[in-house]
């Protein structure tokens, strides 16, 4: 919300002094969050939420942020 806050105030003075060149700005900057997205977050379709632990453990970045001993997917079946 603060930044959508930010962006409204500054589009005006951002357009007026950068002209055309805002758009490739904002293309640069979604470009940017398309390489994070693909990079950092692991694809997760068809993978039941029991597994989701699994899944980031496995994962090269986010297995450093899940502890060794940590449960996953450990439920007691009655």
């Amino acid at each position: 919300m603060f930044f959508t806050f930010l962006i409204g105030q500054f589009f005006l003075t951002m357009l007026c002094h950068m002209k055309f060149g805002l758009f490739y700005f904002f293309a640069g900057m979604v470009a940017i969050m398309t390489i994070f997205i693909y990079f950092l977050f692991p694809e997760t379709r068809g993978v039941p939420i029991e597994e989701m632990g699994r899944v980031w453990k496995q994962h090269w970045f986010w297995k450093s942020y899940i502890p060794d001993d940590a449960v996953i997917g450990g439920h007691d079946e009655n």
